[in-house]
């Protein structure tokens, strides 16, 4: 499809899915150039936005369409005309199984962490499997991964699991290469949800971005703990040597998935138009060879939750199914 986009005389630069949003974003003058035209994909979801003078992010005031993205609410959207939500992008199951909050003292992060633990209504007295979900409070509230499940669970499609909402602090220092964070998760979290949860041996970890770098990097270290691998447009890039994960090309995930033999499961998704695109692709190739099973999934849509939220039921799908 072709794509115009008309430039608002009080725009001075444009950021989109191209730009990574801010962090390329375009400098732009409406007195030389007042639209832009591009082709995109027919099933595409495209978010995009003006900075004003004051660096005040904005509307397009052209177009009606708002993105439904959270992060960036002042986003406008492209969809194109063969654009389609999954079907659970929106759950309608209510989330009405056990919900327990916890407060853990942790040693390794000096001070104490928030948990949600969800277990599947009717499910509290079996032993289940347990998906330990990184940036939890997102995914609790935005992707509705909970009432997901439910409603997964309630078409017969997959098997029931605890899920437990894990809510970092400072995602960027705790996600990117922390040991500290990696030991709270593995030496202090997992016994802990272990002792309190009729639980099996089966575990999941479960994040997007920087979510899906740590769940990637607690899996390849911690082999015999992690059974499952799911990671939406994973930050692998960078190393703990040089944590950084914009306009590098170094990356420490990829060469350690090289020389590791013992790699779990993986549900690897990603968007066509994001910086992680190319290093995803690469990765998920070694993945289809070395993994004990991967599935990869891309689609038309930038780094944002439209794009996990309408390949989380896949993942669930994924590492639940029957048989495993």
């Amino acid at each position: 499809m072709q794509a115009q986009i008309i430039i608002p005389k009080w725009a001075k630069y444009i950021i989109s899915d191209f730009t990574d949003y801010e962090r390329n974003a375009r400098k732009i003058d409406a007195k030389k150039i007042n639209k832009l035209k591009f082709s995109l994909p027919d099933d595409v979801y495209f978010t995009y936005g003006f900075f004003d003078e004051h660096k005040k992010l904005r509307f397009d005031p052209n177009n009606p369409l708002k993105a439904d993205t959270p992060n960036y609410p002042q986003l406008s959207v492209i969809i194109g005309p063969e654009y389609e939500e999954d079907k659970y992008y929106n759950p309608t199951a209510k989330a009405e199984g056990r919900v327990i909050r916890h407060k853990i003292s942790s040693e390794y992060m000096q001070e104490n962490r928030r948990i949600i633990i969800y277990t599947p209504e009717n499910y509290e007295d079996f032993d289940l499997a347990t998906i330990y979900v990184h940036d939890g409070v997102a995914y609790y509230r935005i992707a509705k991964l909970a009432n997901m499940l439910e409603q997964i669970l309630q078409e017969n499609k997959i098997r029931p699991a605890h899920l437990v909402f894990v809510e970092p602090k400072n995602r960027l220092k705790e996600y990117g290469f922390n040991d500290n964070y990696q030991n709270f998760i593995t030496k202090e979290l997992i016994p802990f949800i272990d002792k309190e949860l009729n639980t099996t041996s089966e575990r999941i970890t479960l994040g997007a971005s920087l979510g899906g770098l740590v769940s990637a990097t607690l899996a390849i270290k911690n082999p015999e703990l992690f059974t499952t691998v799911i990671s939406q447009s994973g930050a692998f890039l960078g190393s703990p040597s040089q944590k950084k994960f914009h306009n590098v090309t170094d990356s420490w995930l990829l060469e350690e998935i090289k020389k590791t033999d013992d790699i779990p499961r993986w549900y690897t998704s990603v968007g066509t138009i994001e910086w992680l695109t190319d290093i995803n692709i690469e990765i998920s190739k070694i993945l289809s060879k070395k993994a004990k099973e991967h599935d990869f999934v891309q689609i038309n849509i930038g780094h944002n939750w439209v794009n996990w939220r309408n390949n989380l039921a896949k993942a669930l799908e994924f590492a639940l199914r029957d048989g495993i």
